[in-house]
């Protein structure tokens, strides 16, 4: 039985962007990831071991976001969904969106997402 788990709205500050300031000056970001992953051994056995820790996978993509230093929001949630893939094998798929809520004037912000399959 395939089930999701969602990590909803985790903002943080990281250097995004191509122009200049946005090199310098970290700005916010908010970060929505959706993974796929087959729920059946962790609703048998109630354990954690049969799942994917949501905690530490928001924390884990929050550094390797804010290391990298992005110049588009298209790597970044290329890179991201690779990197979830590469170091959460019981994950069957992964979406990721993040919005970038500064980038345009006299709107909510700029978004992009990508959801990756594991082959």
């Amino acid at each position: 039985m395939v089930g999701q788990i969602h990590i909803k709205d985790l903002t943080f500050d990281c250097i995004i962007g191509t122009l200049p300031q946005e090199r310098v000056q970290p700005q916010p970001i908010v970060l929505n990831l959706t993974v796929w992953l087959d729920f059946t051994h962790s609703a048998e056995n109630d354990d954690l071991i049969h799942s994917i820790d949501y905690s530490k996978l928001a924390e884990e993509v929050k550094d390797f976001i804010c290391h990298s230093q992005f110049k588009l929001e298209e790597t970044l949630v290329y890179k991201s969904a690779e990197r979830i893939l590469a170091n959460y094998p019981k994950a069957l798929a992964v979406e990721v969106r993040v919005l970038k809520p500064f980038a345009i004037p006299c709107a909510k912000g700029a978004e992009s997402s990508i959801k990756l399959e594991r082959a």
